[in-house]
């Protein structure tokens, strides 16, 4: 291909991620055999069209595709794979019924903005097959294992891949963006769980991959002292009747679990802690 086409790491025997330039988004391709499950798999059509080119390189055929949540620069890969089955979680769906519209609107800016053509409109990807809290996939001799794992969001799911002792992370456990929360308990509950897990090897959906081990027991350890923070900040604000704008500046120098110019993701995360710990909120300014 040209200069431009897409590069793809090997980061275990069994797993090739390529990172596309938006938010440092990472798609990844399980290698089982000639048979492939692709994660998230690539936003612009170019990079889609080199993630089928590489599979097909590699004498492979996609066999499944795991969508990891419904937000926008996840979901624009399975229509360049019409018949391969999609994989997301139950509440997928639910999360379209209630935010589609919004989904649309910013795939069309994005698409806009990048000068994007396309021969027929975009449809989100519907699932072939949904799960609520955990799903098993075997390729060739191998078994990927999907996770419900919500806080980010509603619906996201993680991978994990037992013999590599890979896990896809979805967009938690970043080096580069702070955990975006959209339920704390969730998001609480999720980490707790995936530090259990025995990981050798991990992707996050945005920023670098490792393999190094005490970069992932970091990365976990940080992300959980920045939500416990968050926690006890925000509880002990509601319980002092604090407003919001109180609660914020009383969260303001909580340590970042990776450097992050931009104040808004910590203020939204302030936010959505103090209602779900129940402060008393006019409206909702931020996110879902």
């Amino acid at each position: 291909g040209n200069s431009m086409s897409a590069q793809f790491t090997q980061l275990t025997s069994d797993l090739w991620v390529t990172q596309s330039a938006l938010f440092a988004t990472n798609s990844g391709v399980f290698l089982f055999g000639d048979e492939a499950c692709l994660i998230d798999p690539g936003i612009a059509p170019e990079t889609i069209q080199d993630i089928a080119r590489f599979v097909d390189e590699q004498g492979a055929t996609p066999r499944a595709i795991v969508v990891t949540h419904a937000h926008w620069d996840h979901v624009m890969g399975p229509e360049h794979f019409p018949g391969v089955p999609v994989i997301a979680h139950a509440d997928y769906l639910r999360v379209l019924r209630e935010h589609g519209a919004d989904l649309y609107r910013q795939i069309d800016a994005w698409e806009a903005q990048a000068r994007i053509r396309r021969p027929r409109p975009f449809l989100l990807p519907k699932p072939t097959y949904t799960f609520d809290s955990a799903l098993s996939l075997t390729l060739g001799d191998a078994r990927l294992r999907m996770f419900h794992a919500p806080g980010h969001t509603l619906d996201q799911c993680v991978v994990y891949h037992d013999e590599g002792r890979t896990l896809w992370a979805a967009d938690i456990l970043s080096d580069i963006e702070i955990p975006l929360v959209y339920s704390l308990s969730a998001y609480e509950h999720t980490l707790a769980r995936l530090a259990t897990l025995d990981i050798q090897a991990l992707v996050p959906g945005h920023g670098v991959p490792t393999t190094d081990a005490r970069e992932i027991q970091r990365r976990l350890a940080a992300d959980r002292a920045y939500l416990a923070e968050l926690r006890a900040r925000v509880a002990a604000a509601v319980t002092a009747g604090q407003t919001l704008e109180e609660t914020i500046a009383a969260c303001a120098d909580i340590p970042m679990p990776c450097p992050c110019d931009d104040p808004t993701p910590h203020t939204w995360n302030v936010e959505s802690a103090y209602a779900e710990l129940g402060g008393q909120l006019e409206e909702l300014v931020g996110w879902e």
